[in-house]
């Protein structure tokens, strides 16, 4: 079985489950089967709007088949004001451990505010950094935390930090996706057996046991 763990579009692809994240304003797509994640990208979040978009998020979060919130987070890249971000992400942690959820988490050059939040408001469930590409050192300070580490599309590009970072990390942190980024499921999964000197099938079962273990529900 291979598990996508985060893509936005409605089509599976290759994946014979996949955590699909649904925005803030795509709560129309829940009455659709499927397994989902509910958040406020911190790219969408809008001071006029806020509560508004938050209260959307919280109606979506309590349907049965969503299973994570997010993807929520913050980007210092972007031009949403940084402290508009941090309320909207401190919000969406609350609700995690209101609802008993996982966290998706998208993160651009803010591990350590991410790190103060995950120590100052523990939810009491796992949190999940989705497209993970940071140093090595990064990593091993994530699972140190309990953090969960999801890759996909950089996997393919051997100058990248998470490529560098990815064959030593523990098999029991690390989740699999392809973010709508052009490759298929089915390519990321080969090219993480590859990097882990694993067969396809014990990576696709390393996944899916990595899945009941973080979501305490089989896919």
């Amino acid at each position: 079985m291979k598990i996508d763990i985060h893509r936005h579009a409605a089509d599976p692809g290759e994946a014979d489950r996949v955590l699909r994240n649904l925005f803030h304003n795509q709560g129309q797509e829940l009455a659709k089967p499927g397994l989902y994640s509910a958040g406020l990208h911190p790219w969408q979040i809008r001071e006029t709007s806020l509560q508004k978009d938050l209260e959307s998020v919280t109606n979506m979060a309590k349907h049965e088949s969503v299973l994570a919130i997010g993807e929520t987070g913050l980007d210092k890249a972007c031009k949403v004001p940084f402290p508009l971000q941090h309320r909207a992400f401190l919000e969406q942690v609350k609700l995690a451990k209101e609802l008993g959820k996982p966290l998706i988490i998208h993160c651009v050059r803010a591990y350590q505010e991410v790190f103060e939040v995950h120590r100052e408001m523990p939810t009491g469930t796992p949190w999940i950094i989705h497209w993970f590409n940071a140093s090595a050192e990064m990593a091993q300070q994530l699972i140190r935390q309990g953090f969960y580490l999801s890759f996909g599309s950089m996997l393919f590009r051997e100058d990248s930090k998470a490529f560098k970072a990815f064959s030593s990390l523990p098999e029991d942190k690390i989740f699999l996706e392809t973010d709508d980024a052009g490759f298929s499921i089915s390519g990321v999964y080969e090219k993480a057996a590859l990097l882990r000197g694993l067969s396809l099938a014990a990576m696709e079962e390393l996944i899916e046991s990595n899945f009941l273990t973080c979501f305490q529900r089989l896919p």
